[in-house]
């Protein structure tokens, strides 16, 4: 597996952790799991009265269970400290001996609020013989990035290697950019992408990777372009880049989640590689050339 593909990897293991909530969280952290562990994992369902005995997921060499909390609606302080505390003393009653690690699953990337991590390090004290452990989305993401490539390709499909990148040609971009819907707008003044851009936008080193790649074919969108049976085709793209970039932002969600939907704006299809590859040059583009993501200002410095 080469550099690209890792970041297509790293990016798309991201959104899934970004936008899926409470069961199709549950769900995806199994998948991994049962990947990683295969049926040393297993996924717990409910059963009659005995319900669930408190647990998502168990990892039989270890003995250990998962709980996992990803509400749809953020953490509550009195929710959240019921969870934590219910479920760890419903799953030290229930599951008595075969209990010897307890592991807290969350869906929030900015980590536990203190309160919480108060309340873990309390149970930790009172039960000393358990291994009690909080994993949150960045442990997950690099859990899931550490699954071998067969087990990567099973869960999200193959994408695109260096070589089909390096390979990409004008057609398949010609391509794509007639089936783009134009819109028309004001286009955007034209700023060059730089490092200091993708930290103020908060982008991950997987997008930021993936950006860097592009670059290397983003000549060939500019040459498609200024060659376009309309000159003015350009500039109306640009603009319809940005439009649907503004409405994004106001939706409030995480810039992973903004990048990934420009791509499928620009037309990438999940099953095709040279769709992605593709979509990938003309993201570039309009990234460098367009009001995609903000601008930081100029006496800005991520040391601030």
């Amino acid at each position: 597996m080469d550099l690209l593909q890792r970041a297509f990897y790293g990016k798309d293991i991201r959104i899934a952790l970004l936008e899926k909530k409470e069961q199709a969280y549950e769900d995806f952290f199994c998948t991994l799991m049962q990947k990683k562990y295969s049926d040393n994992f297993l996924p717990v369902k409910a059963a009659g009265r005995e319900g669930d005995r408190k647990a998502d997921g168990y990892l039989f060499p270890e003995k250990r269970v998962y709980q996992v909390y990803a509400p749809s609606s953020g953490f509550k302080k009195d929710k959240l400290l019921s969870k934590i505390t219910g479920d760890f003393e419903g799953a030290k009653e229930k599951w008595k001996s075969e209990m010897l690690g307890w592991t807290f699953v969350h869906n929030e990337f900015e980590g536990l609020p203190p309160y919480a991590i108060e309340q873990i390090s309390a149970l930790r004290a009172c039960n000393p013989s358990i291994d009690i452990r909080v994993m949150g989305p960045e442990i997950i993401h690099d859990f899931a990035m550490s699954l071998s490539p067969e087990s990567l390709i099973d869960v999200f499909g193959l994408m695109p290697s260096e070589k089909q990148l390096a390979d990409l040609t004008h057609e398949p971009i010609k391509t794509l950019l007639k089936a783009i819907s134009r819109q028309t707008s004001s286009s955007s003044s034209v700023v060059p992408v730089s490092v200091d851009k993708l930290e103020f936008n908060d982008l991950s080193d997987d997008v930021a990777t993936l950006l860097m790649a592009g670059r290397v074919k983003e000549k060939l969108v500019e040459d498609l372009l200024i060659k376009w049976p309309d000159p003015e085709y350009g500039d109306d793209l640009a603009a319809a880049f940005n439009a649907y970039y503004l409405e994004m932002r106001a939706e409030g969600i995480a810039a992973d989640q903004i990048f990934n939907k420009l791509q499928k704006f620009a037309g990438s299809d999940p099953a095709m590689t040279s769709s992605q590859v593709s979509s990938l040059a003309v993201l570039t583009y309009f990234f460098e050339r367009c009001d995609i993501f903000e601008n930081p200002p100029k006496d800005w410095s991520k040391c601030k």
